[in-house]
């Protein structure tokens, strides 16, 4: 069988870099291994959003695309994407094609939709053949507010690229390095500054600009943008500490699943882990096991356990071993493709499993 991966944005240039070794697979959710699975893949970019349009056109492509993708494929059996909130499924369901969706945002979406948006949306995630949810929290949710059928809904454990994100030696850092990653919008910059002010350490925050609007840095805060694949490792693997910084689960923007990317790069790379708590990360780390937990916007919390990390080795090394452990057995790619596969199988041949 053959699964055409359809993505919002091109993943040619990340292909070219997992073949490289500059880059990582993490964002190609497995497609890498199917073969292995006895499973094809293509990657689709939609039609209508290859190039660059002048506005306003190229947001009415962007919002119209998902209805033109389905009549885009040929010779595939099924569709793996992010999309669907546009309606996807419900444009694929007239030519038979089923299409698994992954939910990466989809609640929230679901919360701030208006009642006719709602209905929209539920018609739409009602015709996917499955959709993939990244934690039972997400999944719960998904269900008990769309009404859709729990036999729909699946949740699988986000994978990342344990090949490229591995343990590595470092040179000793003059100063402590606290390192923070991510431009989703439920990150929580604001908190982090207030944490970290006086901390005798250097303290890197990898985002771009809006994240950090009406945020005060103090002086022992670096900004990064832009910053390459292999550098991002570098980083990773300098870090005394990686600090997953996101606000409540009820914070209006951003994803449910926001944060989770980097922490599985902290907990691969073998580094100490601060997470602040958030409903999905219940199924990726347990307080005291692969990281410490603290709750969310609350700065005085964050810095303590900073510094419970900082001033104590062992408990350094323990967390950094036990992350690095779960990924190895919850979380890498080859995993992920060996659990998707079924899924893929079962909207393609459903009488056969």
């Amino acid at each position: 069988m053959r699964v055409a991966f359809v993505y919002p944005n091109s993943r040619r240039e990340m292909l070219a870099g997992v073949a490289d070794g500059t880059g990582y697979d993490s964002q190609l959710h497995g497609s890498t291994y199917l073969h292995e699975q006895g499973i094809d893949v293509v990657y689709h970019d939609p039609l209508l959003t290859r190039r660059r349009l002048p506005e306003p056109l190229f947001k009415v492509a962007w919002n119209v695309r998902e209805l033109t993708i389905p009549f885009e494929l040929r010779g595939v059996d099924a569709v793996f994407t992010p999309l669907g909130a546009a309606g996807l499924p419900l444009a694929a369901r007239v030519r038979g094609l089923p299409v698994v969706v992954m939910n990466f945002g989809l609640n929230m979406i679901w919360r701030r939709a208006s009642p006719a948006r709602r209905r929209f949306l539920r018609a739409s995630l009602g015709s996917a053949a499955r959709l993939v949810c990244f934690g039972e929290s997400q999944t719960s949710e998904l269900v008990a507010m769309s009404g859709l059928s729990a036999s729909q809904v699946v949740s699988l454990p986000l994978p990342i690229d344990d090949r490229f994100f591995a343990p590595q030696a470092a040179p000793p850092n003059e100063r402590p390095l606290v390192l923070t990653v991510g431009k989703d919008l439920s990150r929580d910059y604001a908190t982090v500054a207030r944490a970290v002010e006086g901390l005798d350490a250097e303290v890197a925050i990898v985002t771009i600009p809006r994240n950090l609007e009406g945020v005060r840095l103090p002086a022992n805060v670096r900004v990064l943008q832009n910053v390459p694949s292999v550098e991002l490792r570098d980083l990773y693997a300098r870090a005394d500490v990686v600090l997953v910084a996101q606000r409540r689960d009820e914070y209006a923007y951003g994803s449910e699943g926001g944060g989770l990317t980097t922490l599985l790069e902290g907990m691969s790379m073998r580094r100490p882990v601060v997470a602040t708590e958030r409903a999905i990360f219940r199924d990726y780390v347990d307080d005291e096991v692969e990281g410490l937990v603290v709750p969310a916007e609350d700065p005085a919390a964050m810095r303590g356990a900073i510094d419970r990390v900082l001033g104590d080795p062992e408990l350094a090394a323990r967390l950094g071993a036990a992350g690095r452990a779960r990924v190895e057995r919850d979380h890498t790619s080859r995993g992920f493709a060996a659990l998707l596969a079924p899924v893929l199988r079962g909207v393609v041949y459903p009488r056969a499993t």
